[in-house]
C-alpha cells in the first residue's frame, strides 16, 4: 500500500494509523463508560434529593401531628372543653380569661423545646375559639362566626382521628395568609367535644426546597391524591401540564422513581416520591438541558482532548519516526560517496556518531546506573536494618515507663501538687507519641500538640523566664509531615539558643497556610549564630536536599565547632535528621531554611506545596 512512499513516510503513517485507531477506541470505551456513569450518578443524586426533600416535608407533618396529639391527650383542655355551656353566647374563652390563660400555658408547654412555628387553634363544638399563634394577625371571630364557617361541622362530624389540609387561606388570620394544617377532633371514648387545628406557614414549607448550596429554590411540585396540585414553585403552564397528564398519573403509582416528559415544548427530568404521612407526591423538576449539562461537557471535553492528544503524538510520532530513519538516511548519503579508489567512506561524507558505538556506549551506561542503584539499595537496606535496630532498642518496656508516669501523677494529685500531675501527663502523652512506631507520618497538628506538650514541662522547668507565642492556623493542621519534625527545632532553642543570655527567653511558633504552600516557622531570641557558622549549616543542608539519604555525621562537626545548633543525634533527633526526612518524604516539594532573626536569635522555617 506503501510501497512506493519514502521509509520514514511510510512507517509514520502506518503508525499513525495505528495510534489513531487506538485512541479513539479507548477514547469511545471511556465516554460512553463514564457517561453511564455520570448520568446514574446524576439521577441518584437528584433521586436522593427528591427523597430528603419528602422526608423533610413528612417530618414537618409529623411535627405538627405531634402537637395536635399532645393536645387532645392533655386532660386539662379536654376538661375545660367538656365545661362549656351550651346556652352562652359569648365565647367562653373571652369570658373566662383566667381559664384562656391557663389553656394557653398548657399549649406553651407543647411547644417548649422549640419555638411554635405556626397557629394552634382550639375550637368547641359550640363554637368558642382560642388561638395561639407567633404572629400579631388573629381573627376576633364570634361563636356565631365561627358557627357559620363551613369546615366547622365536617371537622366535628369527620370520622378519621386527623386530616391534613394543603396549602390554603388561613381562616383564623386576618391577612389570609396560606398555611399547611392537619386538624384532630378533640374526643374522649364517647363524644366529640371540638377540634384542634395546627397551621404551619407556608413559608416554612417554602424553606424546606431552599437549596442552600446554590442558594435557589428548586422546581418542587406537591401533588394530592387526586394528582391534583397542592404546592407548586414551577410556572403555572407546566404545572398544569403536569397535572393533566394521564401518564404522569400512571407513573407515579410507584413509592418513588424518575422518567423523562416533555411539557410545554420542553423535555424535562422528573423526579418524584411518596409521602408516608399522607398520600401526597413531591415532584423534582429539572431541565433535560440543564440535568444533562455535565454529559455535554463530558462530549466536548473528550473531543477536545482527543484532537490535542492526537496532534500531540502525531507530531511526537513525526519526530521520532524522522530521528529513527536518520542512521539510515546517513548511511545511504554515505554509500553513495564510497571512494572506488581507496574502498573507504569518503571521509567528508563520513558520519563519526556510529549507532552500534553509541548503542554500546548507551547499554554501559545503563549498567553503570544499575551498579550505582545497586549500591544505593544496600546501603538503603543497612540504614533501614539500623533504624529498625534502633526503633525496637526505643521501646523497650515501655509500659513500665508510662506505669511509672502514673504512680507519679497519682502521688501529686493525692498530695495536691497539680504541676506534678500536669508534668507526668505531658510527659507521659509525649513517650506515647514518640513510640507510635506503626506509621512514619504524621500531621502538622498532631506534631503542634506534641510540641505544646514539650512547652508545657518546659513551662514548669522555667517559670517566669520563658514568653511563649503560638500562633497556628486551624488549616495546617491536617498537612501531612514525617513524625518528631518540629519538637526537635524546638528543642534546639532550649539546649543551645538560650545558653548563655539572660531571661527572658522568648520563642515563636506560627503556622501558616497560603494558596499553594504551607510554611511552618520557629523562631528565638537566643544567641542565634556567627554568619561563618551559617552559612556552613545552609551549605550542609543543601547536600542534605540533594542526598537526603546521608548520615547526619557530616553535620556533627558544625555542632562540636559552635554549640549554637542541635545537629547532633545525642539525646534528642537532629536538625540533619529533620531535614533529611523532610526531604525524603515530600522531596522537591519542601524547603528548610535557618536564617537569623532580626532582633537576635535564630529562625528555622519550614516550607512545602500544597
Amino acid at each position: 500500500m506503501f510501497g512506493s512512499l519514502r521509509y520514514q513516510t511510510s512507517i509514520f503513517l502506518t503508525l499513525s494509523i495505528f495510534l489513531f485507531s487506538v485512541i479513539t477506541i479507548v477514547n469511545v470505551i471511556h465516554y460512553f463508560r463514564n457517561e453511564s456513569l455520570i448520568e446514574n450518578d446524576m439521577a441518584q443524586n437528584k433521586q436522593q434529593t427528591t427523597i430528603k426533600l419528602q422526608e423533610q416535608v413528612d417530618d414537618m407533618l409529623e411535627e405538627m401531628d405531634k402537637l395536635s396529639i399532645s393536645v387532645n391527650a392533655s386532660d386539662s383542655i379536654l376538661g375545660v372543653l367538656k365545661g362549656i355551656a351550651s346556652n352562652s353566647e359569648e365565647n367562653y374563652f373571652t369570658a373566662h380569661p383566667e381559664i384562656s390563660a391557663e389553656v394557653r400555658n398548657t399549649l406553651l408547654s407543647f411547644t417548649s423545646l422549640q419555638p411554635l412555628k405556626g397557629r394552634i387553634s382550639i375550637v368547641s363544638r359550640f363554637g368558642d375559639y382560642l388561638g395561639l399563634s407567633n404572629k400579631m394577625d388573629n381573627v376576633k371571630a364570634d361563636k356565631f362566626q365561627v358557627r357559620a364557617m363551613p369546615m366547622f361541622r365536617e371537622y366535628l362530624n369527620m370520622d378519621d382521628y386527623k386530616r391534613f389540609l394543603p396549602p390554603h387561606p388561613d381562616p383564623w388570620s386576618e391577612s389570609g395568609d396560606k398555611v399547611v394544617s392537619i386538624v384532630r377532633p378533640l374526643r374522649d371514648n364517647y363524644n366529640v367535644y371540638g377540634y384542634v387545628e395546627v397551621s404551619y406557614s407556608v413559608k416554612e414549607l417554602e424553606n424546606l426546597f431552599f437549596f442552600r448550596n446554590d442558594l435557589s429554590f428548586g422546581n418542587v411540585l406537591i401533588l394530592g391524591p387526586d394528582r391534583s396540585e397542592l404546592f407548586s414553585s414551577l410556572s403555572p403552564d407546566i404545572a398544569g401540564n403536569i397535572e393533566e397528564n394521564d401518564r404522569l398519573k400512571m407513573l407515579l403509582d410507584e413509592e418513588f422513581g424518575h422518567f423523562q416528559m416533555q411539557f410545554s415544548g420542553t423535555n424535562e427530568m422528573l423526579f418524584y416520591s411518596k409521602l408516608t404521612e399522607v398520600d401526597w407526591t413531591v415532584l423534582l423538576i429539572e431541565d433535560v438541558s440543564v440535568y444533562r449539562r455535565p454529559i455535554a461537557y463530558l462530549r466536548h471535553s473528550s473531543v477536545t482532548i482527543f484532537l490535542a492528544v492526537m496532534a500531540v503524538l502525531l507530531l511526537a510520532l513525526y519526530l521520532y519516526t524522522s530521528r529513527v530513519t536518520r542512521p539510515l538516511s546517513r548511511l545511504k548519503d554515505s554509500l553513495a560517496n564510497v571512494d572506488l579508489a581507496k574502498l573507504e567512506l569518503l571521509p567528508s561524507k563520513l558520519r563519526t556518531r556510529n549507532e552500534i558505538t553509541l548503542l554500546g556506549l548507551a547499554f554501559q551506561g545503563l549498567l553503570d546506573e544499575l551498579k550505582r542503584t545497586m549500591r544505593q539499595e544496600e546501603v538503603a537496606k543497612q540504614r533501614e536494618m539500623v533504624a529498625q535496630m534502633n526503633a525496637l532498642q526505643a521501646q523497650v518496656n515501655p509500659h513500665f515507663l508510662h506505669n511509672t508516669l502514673t504512680v507519679i501523677a497519682a502521688n501529686g494529685r493525692s498530695s495536691g501538687n497539680p504541676k506534678v500531675v500536669e508534668m507526668c501527663i505531658a510527659l507521659s502523652d509525649m513517650l506515647r507519641y514518640t513510640m507510635k512506631f506503626d506509621r512514619k507520618d504524621s500531621t502538622v497538628g498532631a506534631e503542634m500538640e506534641h510540641v505544646e506538650q514539650y512547652l508545657t514541662l518546659m513551662r514548669s522547668k522555667y517559670e517566669g523566664f520563658l514568653e511563649i507565642e503560638m500562633n497556628i492556623d486551624q488549616a495546617i493542621g491536617p498537612v501531612s509531615i514525617p513524625r518528631l519534625s518540629l519538637q526537635p527545632l524546638v528543642e534546639n532553642a532550649f539546649q543551645h539558643g538560650f545558653a548563655g543570655i539572660e531571661p527572658p527567653w522568648k520563642l515563636a511558633v506560627s503556622g501558616t497556610v497560603g494558596e499553594s504552600t504551607w510554611t511552618v516557622s520557629i523562631a528565638d531570641n537566643g544567641i542565634g549564630l556567627s554568619p561563618e557558622l551559617l552559612e556552613r549549616v545552609r551549605q550542609q543542608i543543601g547536600r542534605l536536599r540533594d542526598d537526603p539519604g546521608a548520615e547526619t555525621d557530616r553535620l556533627a562537626e558544625v555542632a562540636e565547632a559552635d554549640g549554637g545548633l542541635s545537629i547532633r543525634e545525642g539525646n534528642g533527633i537532629g536538625l540533619a535528621n529533620v531535614v533529611a526526612r523532610l526531604h525524603l518524604f515530600y522531596g522537591e516539594a519542601v524547603e528548610v531554611r535557618v536564617d537569623q532573626s532580626p532582633a537576635g536569635g535564630t529562625v528555622f522555617t519550614i516550607t512545602g506545596r500544597r
